[in-house]
């Protein structure tokens, strides 16, 4: 299936270095395009016109009597390819010499080199995949760790656009209806029965609000699960932030106030990405520095997944710990861990909080360092590793959001009678936002914003 905007195919073959290497490793080298069988026949010592596609030859990379490499060329023919267009890949040894003549010489023999993305691109145009794949394609490549390459795994397979395709689906059954009704607008006569159509919208909007809320799970799954780390001033943050990590990362010092800002750093723990905020110590104070890292503090504690809020057990009570929590303003998504921090030197109070968890540890002797990470560990499994769609990606949220805004004011419009012409308006809007999500109405000017951060080769 074709997408009908393919001027934004030029008709040339195009190549890349698709997969560089580095010294003793195999590089790849991909042509795709109308001529891409016989430019890379031109510069092989065997003509790659009759070979059957999905096989490779082995020969020699060859121009005007000099040999640069021995290769394997693999064929690929239209359309079962990655690009829907006749395909070769050459794998080439992996001196940057021969990499880069390698890409040269198809230059000379008339490809034009790739630009970002443009493999996909042309996946995507010649209908080889939809845009949430194609999108899926970039992630797939910037995953770092396994919650990442699992839910860009997922989208590639295109989970969720089937789900995105369902609910236009079901949509435009009635909006034809609707549509139906214009064309009989002097008969005054009603084709689409207005509480089925009504209990449908009910449907959509529910499942469309599952899967705007997923967003936020999947976006801290993509870019690392945010745990902010609050408390007063000489808790011991900075302490356990190095202890999470294994890693010095924060100043440790006596004095109070020495975390001005957010000191944030990253770790993979048992394949999932969590990104842990150090903050300032909350308190009250004068100080105008010191009063903007608290504010940044509070900023992050709403913005987190996950609130590990310290207290020393030297020092501090029960007494009021409920309404330091509750000055956090937290979501209510967000999970809150309270932690009694230097229990080696003094026993923490006996007394819990209802529905908080809470753990006694010692930063500093690393003990029940590992209790923490196993409890974050288990509250991140528990929320992504299951079979729901995860929403993961900005653009597909926001146009969700705008969906549900259409589909609100369709049900609205029905509720108080609105001409049917509005409504169908409204219809559209719904379907035109939907649509945007895999890449049936998308203009071509966010098509060239998603593909040109890709990397070249793909």
């Amino acid at each position: 299936m074709n997408r009908g905007i393919l001027g934004a195919i030029d008709g040339k073959t195009i190549c890349a270095l698709s997969t560089p290497a580095g010294m003793g490793g195999i590089a790849v080298i991909r042509v795709s395009g109308p001529e891409a069988i016989a430019m890379a026949s031109s510069i092989f010592s065997k003509d790659l016109s009759g070979t059957p596609s999905h096989q490779a030859v082995f020969g020699r990379m060859i121009r005007g009597g000099e040999t640069l490499d021995e290769c394997l060329a693999t064929v690929f023919r239209a359309p079962g390819t990655f690009t829907g267009e006749d395909t070769v890949e050459f794998g080439v040894h992996g001196s940057p010499f021969v990499q880069s003549e390698a890409v040269r010489w198809l230059i000379d023999a008339g490809c034009r080199h790739a630009g970002p993305g443009e493999f996909t691109s042309r996946a995507f145009l010649n209908g080889k995949l939809d845009l949430t794949q194609a999108e899926a394609v970039g992630d797939l490549i910037a995953s770092d760790h396994a919650g990442a390459h699992r839910l860009a795994m997922k989208q590639l397979r295109g989970e969720f656009a089937g789900e995105i395709n369902a609910l236009r689906e079901e949509l435009i059954g009635f909006a034809g209806l609707l549509e139906l009704e214009l064309d009989f607008a002097e008969e005054d006569v009603e084709f689409a029965d207005r509480e089925k159509f009504d209990a449908l919208l009910a449907e959509l909007l529910e499942r469309i609000g599952r899967l705007s809320d997923s967003f936020r799970h999947g976006n801290a799954i993509r870019e690392g699960v945010p745990v902010a780390i609050l408390g007063a001033p000489n808790r011991g943050k900075s302490t356990l932030l190095n202890a999470l990590l294994g890693d010095e990362r924060a100043i440790v010092s006596a004095t109070p106030g020495t975390t001005r800002d957010t000191v944030e750093d990253t770790c993979v723990m048992e394949g999932i990405k969590f990104r842990f905020i150090d903050t300032a110590g909350i308190r009250e104070t004068d100080d105008a520095i010191e009063s903007e890292g608290i504010r940044r503090a509070l900023d992050k504690a709403q913005s987190a997944a996950v609130v590990l809020y310290l207290l020393d057990a030297t020092c501090d009570s029960h007494e009021n710990t409920t309404k330091r929590l509750e000055e956090l303003k937290v979501d209510a998504g967000t999970a809150v861990a309270l932690i009694w921090n230097k229990t080696d030197l003094h026993p923490a109070p006996l007394e819990t909080e209802e529905n908080v968890t809470t753990f006694h540890i010692s930063a500093q002797q690393q003990l029940g360092i590992s209790e923490i990470k196993a409890w974050l560990l288990e509250r991140a499994r528990g929320q992504y590793d299951n079979d729901s769609i995860v929403v993961t990606n900005l653009r597909h949220y926001e146009a969700l959001m705008a969906t549900q805004t259409a589909l609100l004011e369709t049900r609205e419009g029905l509720k108080n009678g609105v001409p049917g012409d509005l409504v169908a308006s409204d219809v559209r809007q719904a379907l035109h936002h939907l649509g945007s999500i895999t890449g049936e109405i998308d203009p071509e000017d966010i098509l060239d914003h998603i593909f040109s951060n890709f990397c070249i080769g793909k």
